[in-house]
């Protein structure tokens, strides 16, 4: 069985509560959730949240949605990857961030057959980036899950899920590329600015199909909202979690 798995929690730093933000009325997480459900070849979806009463309304949500909600430790986010994975007996996982609301669901079937089609242990399009940041797609095995789970150390190992799959030279990779470089775009949702600059975008295309060429389209023909979060860096909370690494002796 396929299964997306969506971490979601309301306590981030930078913009706390942010997947339940509403735009247009409908929570972040909601319109996440509609997309994904678009998918063709998952078989289901999931969202992994925290066990503290913070994100209870997360649950909530799903309760409402009657999608799948599983709740396990707040910071050691590859252990409720793979309690998640294991109780619903996923053979290959899709990870799927909370902070990327407009994933593109066409892009996540690509992405999980080719993994399939070509047998490796992880497949992603994340690690040679072209894609816009807030379409990033990770598959991998529960096989893969379950040895990280297992001998993953270093703080960014447990938090971020799947670095040890990527670093630790265990496992066949694959990155999924196209021949244009959309990797300046921006379209998660970390900071306020990033929040107006998804807003705009999901008010433009409400009611359609969109993808991520659609997206990057328009924030080609709109350069004042693409500029809105344009000077954020990228990755930052993996960039602390590395700094946890050197201060743990790692």
């Amino acid at each position: 069985m396929i299964g997306i798995i969506v971490q979601a929690r309301m306590s981030s730093t930078r913009l706390p509560g942010k997947v339940l933000l509403p735009i247009n009325g409908v929570p972040m997480l909601e319109i996440q959730l509609e997309r994904l459900t678009q998918t063709k070849v998952v078989d289901k979806v999931v969202v992994a949240t925290s066990d503290e009463a913070l994100d209870s309304p997360i649950e909530t949500l799903c309760q409402k949605l009657h999608i799948e909600c599983y709740r396990g430790d707040l910071n050691d986010v590859l252990a409720r990857f793979y309690h998640c994975a294991k109780a619903f007996n996923f053979s290959h996982i899709v990870r799927i961030c909370g902070d990327c609301p407009l994933i593109d669901p066409v892009l996540i079937d690509q992405i999980v057959n080719t993994h399939i089609t070509n047998n490796t242990d992880y497949t992603s399009n994340c690690v040679t980036r072209c894609f816009p940041d807030g379409q990033d797609v990770e598959v991998f095995s529960f096989n893969a899950l379950e040895t990280a789970y297992e001998k993953a150390k270093k703080p960014s190992e447990r938090e971020h899920v799947t670095p040890f799959i990527r670093d630790s030279n265990l496992f066949s990779l694959e990155n999924f590329t196209i021949t244009q470089d959309y990797s300046a775009f921006r379209i998660s949702v970390d900071h306020p600015q990033d929040f107006e600059v998804i807003s705009a975008i999901y008010r433009h295309f409400e009611g359609q199909q969109f993808g991520y060429q659609q997206i990057v389209e328009y924030l080609q023909s709109h350069p004042q909202v693409n500029a809105l979060n344009a000077d954020i860096e990228l990755n930052e909370g993996y960039k602390l979690s590395l700094l946890q690494d050197k201060e743990q002796g790692f």
